[in-house]
């Protein structure tokens, strides 16, 4: 079983969307034409890929986890958008994959061969094509109050290995190639989501997916709740949460 095969259907329906216009000033801000093609780095379910569809020509989703390939399939077809999905590691991308106007990457640049991608990159961004570096997460500040608590939890359940992965230094890594970059934008959302649904993202997450649990998957979910219980309000939270990218180009 791979490190996330226990959390797909949790990552499908519970971690933080995109907004919509997001999509939309990435585009802008990169200068899309439409002519592009598109590869999106340790897909899984593929939001990046899927909301980028209609800006550019052609979307490759690559991803070592094929439950969350069939789930990026699924997804695809109920918005009728058509993608190439790819079970494999971005480090074993043969030449003949050719090269790509853009590459995304979202939630898995710290699951990445740090080396062995750098190169892969190198080879497969086109000479005036950029990487754009994704994220979305809540804003921790007091418009969500119950974001401390609720991450004061899952740090608890998290192993100090999980916790010191996530810890990437994104200009360190950069360093060695010719890659900087280039531009930082964010757009801001709000949305309500209920507890099930927060805890079902704590679930989506691998450091506190059910297979990490086990059979404790049922106390993490109740020490969750009590955490956000004093915080709802009709049966939800509201969240307000920030979409992050960076563009990243050759250094000229």
């Amino acid at each position: 079983m791979g490190r996330f095969a226990s959390t797909v259907e949790y990552y499908v329906r519970y971690r933080e969307p995109y907004p919509r216009e997001f999509f939309a000033v990435a585009a802008m801000r990169l200068g899309l034409a439409g002519r592009e093609r598109l590869l999106d780095i340790g897909c899984g379910p593929a939001p990046l890929a899927i909301g980028f569809a209609h800006y550019v020509e052609s979307c490759v989703g690559v991803d070592p986890e094929p439950a969350m390939l069939a789930a990026a399939r699924t997804q695809a077809a109920a918005v009728g958008v058509a993608l190439d999905l790819l079970e494999i590691r971005v480090e074993e991308l043969p030449l003949s994959i050719g090269v790509f106007e853009l590459v995304t990457i979202g939630r898995a640049l710290h699951w990445l061969e740090l080396e062995a991608t750098r190169a892969v990159l190198e080879r497969i961004v086109a000479p005036e094509g950029a990487i754009l570096l994704c994220g979305a997460a809540p804003i921790r500040d007091d418009a969500n109050p119950w974001a401390a608590p609720y991450e004061a939890v899952r740090r608890a359940w998290t192993s100090a290995d999980d916790a010191a992965r996530y810890r990437l230094e994104l200009d360190a890594w950069l360093v060695p190639t010719r890659f900087r970059i280039a531009d930082t934008f964010e757009t801001v959302a709000t949305h309500r989501v209920t507890v099930d649904e927060l805890i079902g993202r704590a679930l989506s997450k691998s450091s506190t997916s059910p297979d990490k649990l086990g059979p404790r998957q049922r106390e993490f979910e109740r020490e969750i709740a009590a955490a956000l219980m004093p915080f709802v309000r009709d049966g939800a939270v509201e969240e307000r949460f920030r979409a992050v990218a960076r563009i990243v180009r050759r250094a000229t």
